[in-house]
């Protein structure tokens, strides 16, 4: 049985999530009955053995990023602890879904947003992983160190969208930073149909152009209302993704500016020194596209939208 508390916090009702080794609760301060539901709490239960304890590390390093991370577009941490062997962290609640209900994947109905709106969700998104990108640390001599944090699941079910118009990058599980130990990595994690061809060959590790490939992806089924790679399974997902070729007609979205057109098209190449060489630069070119003057409007539209997808069914 799951607990009903922990710390200071009050457990209220399970919510849905894609991990199959932790869980989430929609969760309050339990010092109060009327206290409103503004947290969710992530929680891995117990368990022994080596997959065990490799998850937990993972789970570890996770909570350490979070500690550290202070930026608009992630969830902010309010506390974490252990009871009774149950580890846990406490993080913001978003109240909305996330992008890949958003865009109807979950139902296989996908469909297209505006150019502005991508442009919107594309910007704060590329904000995010520039932040992660570009962390900094302190090493042993009390320098200032690039800490070099990649995301490694950039994908729409790791997007959460507000009811206030928020876009908020999610789940650092499968993060990687100087904090991992080697032993503790797992060099495959990530959704599949969102993975840089790369790191499916294992021809590299993942880098900052492998995470600026899933933001593409994400950004190609924005724009397209599509799924840009959904085979039968995680095989033939891999192999479309290996053969893939942006300049193929069929693969092209039609109607977009130079600006977000390079956008695309560069950051889907298969080869990734041809790809931007960071998310500040695919944040700026986001800036410089004629479509991201009525990007931040969309936010209010967003927000709108997102209440409509969220409401309960009457």
């Amino acid at each position: 049985m799951e607990p009903q508390r922990l710390g200071n916090y009050r457990l209220l009702s399970a919510l849905p999530t894609s991990s199959v080794t932790t869980r989430v609760y929609l969760t309050c301060l339990d010092s109060n009955e009327q206290s409103q539901p503004a947290y969710v709490t992530k929680l891995m239960p117990t368990g022994g053995g080596e997959t065990a304890e490799l998850l937990r590390a993972q789970f570890e390093h996770e909570i350490k990023l979070l500690r550290v991370f202070n930026h608009p577009n992630i969830p902010s941490y309010h506390a974490d602890g252990e009871e009774n062997g149950v580890r846990y962290v406490v993080l913001d609640r978003i109240d909305g879904c996330n992008l890949a209900t958003f865009l109807g994947h979950d139902r296989k109905q996908p469909r297209a947003l505006s150019k502005e709106m991508a442009v919107y969700i594309m910007g704060q998104l590329a904000n995010a992983v520039h932040y992660c990108h570009g962390f900094t640390r302190i090493d042993e001599h009390g320098k200032e160190v690039a800490a070099g944090i990649l995301h490694r699941d950039l994908n729409p079910q790791n997007v959460l969208l507000s009811r206030d118009g928020d876009v908020m990058l999610c789940d650092f599980n499968a993060a990687k930073s100087p904090w991992l130990q080697p032993e503790h990595d797992t060099v495959d994690v990530g959704l599949k149909a969102y993975m840089a061809p790369e790191r499916i060959i294992g021809s590299t590790p993942a880098t900052a152009q492998s995470d600026l490939f899933s933001l593409a992806v994400m950004l190609w089924e924005i724009l397209k209302g599509q799924r840009c790679f959904q085979a039968e399974n995680d095989l033939k997902t891999m192999d479309a993704i290996v053969r893939f070729d942006i300049s193929h007609s069929g693969r092209r979205v039609t109607g977009l500016s130079t600006k977000l057109s390079e956008i695309v098209r560069k950051n889907l190449d298969r080869d990734p020194g041809r790809r931007y060489i960071s998310a500040f630069q695919m944040l700026q070119r986001l800036a410089q596209a004629p479509e991201a003057a009525a990007a931040e409007r969309s936010r209010s539209t967003l927000a709108a939208q997102v209440a409509e997808v969220t409401k309960p069914a009457s």
